[in-house]
């Protein structure tokens, strides 16, 4: 154990630190998560494309540096061109606008400050864009908007799953 993490753990009390318990263990179930979300979208482009194993070598390494809209864009386009000769694949657009829901909720997360407002007691989160015009925004966050998300990016996994692989996969809170 390092130095730093013993003074951390010894020196300070961890609870609540540096969010609310209940918010930081959201945000660790939407970074698990969307983490199994971009495998699924890997083992489906892989499939699709017709590797054989599914997690193919060639497919890993072509993946490997493209970015997730990209290799969301690539599932969309395999799935556009095999829905004809695979049904299973009707309701790729479905699955799609999931996953599209899934990596704007976690972005807005993960790609924003998230802190404890002293004054107010609640937390905020702050967001800053640069596209055109400065738009600097804050609001406060509410622990059910983060499970919101979680909840997206599970059954966006489901769905996804079913759609490919031919398997239903229904989501946790409905087996």
């Amino acid at each position: 154990m390092s130095t730093k993490t013993q003074e951390v753990t010894r020196d300070h009390h961890r609870a609540d630190w540096p969010l609310p318990d209940n918010y930081m263990l959201e945000l660790g179930r939407i970074s698990t998560l969307y983490s199994s979300l971009e495998s699924t979208v890997n083992l489906c482009i892989s499939k699709l494309a017709g590797y054989r194993p599914a997690i193919d070598e060639r497919c890993a390494i072509m993946l490997a540096h493209a970015n997730f809209k990209q290799r969301v864009d690539i599932l969309s386009t395999l799935c556009e061109q095999a829905v004809e000769i695979y049904p299973n694949l009707q309701d790729y657009e479905k699955a799609l606008k999931l996953i599209n829901r899934a990596q704007k909720g976690r972005n807005k997360f993960m790609h924003s400050g998230l802190y404890f407002d002293e004054e107010t007691g609640k937390i905020r989160l702050s967001a800053m864009s640069a596209r055109g015009s400065l738009k600097i925004k804050s609001e406060e966050v509410h622990v059910s908007q983060l499970i919101d998300v979680s909840a997206i990016i599970h059954e966006a996994i489901c769905a996804l799953y079913a759609t490919v692989m031919e398997k239903e996969l229904k989501p946790k809170w409905e087996r």
